[in-house]
């Protein structure tokens, strides 16, 4: 009878999975799994299943969206991928699996999922890698021919080459949606990434688009305010839904060495400067994040010089260790973007991070 109703329109093979989902709370499913549960905040919390998660539990259960999501490996969705992922099923088979008589104590494949499923695109499926894709050309296009969006980033102190080679862009609000029309893509990754919102606007509107590129593809994306004619209580950076990167972090994977700093337009100015750079985009850090700066042999740490960056250069000093080096940017200068603006700005710079380690001054970008 489960299966019957979970398939309402059986001769044309439909599924309700609406009908399914509010049958089997995700709460319920997870935890016949064996996962253990507890509640923190507006959240579920336990181990991930699809990954080795020691520490702080990773895995997050929302009841009010029925959704899950990973903060460590990524993975995420409503209760029928999380039985896919479980059981390594077809979507049919999930169905099956949840709708079907024998759904008490479940098993997790012990496949684990990074052998299923690579992590390149960020755990983004290849509809939604797609959509990203287009907007970040359509973006890209539109700020070629803005013109202030160009004097803007030129008053930053960003060049024509590094605008073109991270791909930077301008979202006016209006054309997105008539783009992937265009291009015949499905709507609903848009809304899935959050480049809509469910009321079909354009989410970064009135901002310069700053995409994270994994292999040359957007994997995310961060939006400057641009636009005066925005809420004046509008956010200076907006990002997509989901968990933040560290912005950059694909480009530097050959260094032994790495650069963190803070802002989106910090690690532009780096990169423009040729240094293998990330930014934090803020000032806390997710242990996966703190683990992936752990690859590096040496993190020089040039966080804003202001109360919140000290904290937060402290900490990463804490749990990086010896490696860690903080760096000293010079007097009246909160972060590497000022610099960008001046004309020995680049000099400037790497004397300090040359200083940081008790070397004398020399042109190379990382000592």
């Amino acid at each position: 009878m489960a299966v019957q109703a979970a398939r309402a329109a059986a001769p044309t093979g439909r599924i309700d999975t609406a009908a399914l989902k509010l049958a089997h709370p995700i709460e319920d499913v997870v935890a016949r799994y064996g996962i253990e549960l507890r509640r923190q905040g507006h959240a579920l919390v336990g181990r991930c299943p699809f990954h080795a998660d020691g520490g702080r539990p990773n895995l997050h259960l929302f009841s009010a969206t029925q959704s899950w999501y990973c903060f460590r490996c990524g993975s995420g969705g409503d209760v029928l991928k999380f039985v896919m992922l479980a059981g390594e099923l077809s979507f049919r088979e999930a169905v099956d699996r949840l709708a079907g008589p024998a759904v008490g104590q479940l098993r997790v494949s012990p496949k684990p999922l990074s052998s299923r499923r690579p992590r390149a695109s960020g755990g983004r499926d290849p509809e939604e890698m797609a959509i990203l894709q287009a907007a970040v050309s359509l973006y890209h296009n539109i700020l070629r021919a803005e013109s202030r969006a160009l004097e803007y980033l030129a008053t930053r102190g960003l060049d024509t080459p590094t605008i073109e080679r991270c791909r930077l862009g301008y979202a006016p609000g209006d054309q997105l949606t008539a783009y992937l029309r265009w291009h015949r893509l499905p709507i609903g990754p848009a809304l899935r990434v959050g480049l809509l919102t469910r009321g079909g606007a354009e989410f970064l509107t009135g901002r310069i688009v700053v995409p994270d590129l994994n292999g040359g593809r957007p994997v995310w994306l961060i939006g400057r305010r641009l636009d005066d004619n925005l809420p004046d209580d509008a956010p200076v950076y907006l990002s997509l839904p989901g968990a933040k990167p560290l912005l950059g972090l694909d480009d530097t994977r050959s260094s032994p060495t790495v650069i963190v700093v803070e802002g989106a337009f910090d690690q532009l100015t780096l990169n423009m400067w040729g240094y293998p750079v990330v930014a934090t985009l803020g000032t806390h850090l997710r242990s996966d994040l703190v683990d992936a700066l752990r690859g590096f042999q040496r993190q020089y740490l040039v966080l804003d010089n202001d109360d919140a960056g000290l904290e937060a250069t402290l900490t990463l000093q804490q749990e990086l260790g010896s490696t860690a080096i903080p760096v000293a940017l010079p007097d009246g200068i909160k972060d590497p973007s000022q610099l960008a603006t001046q004309s020995n700005g680049r000099e400037l710079f790497a004397a300090a991070l040359l200083q940081a380690v008790g070397q004398p001054v020399q042109d190379s970008p990382i000592p």
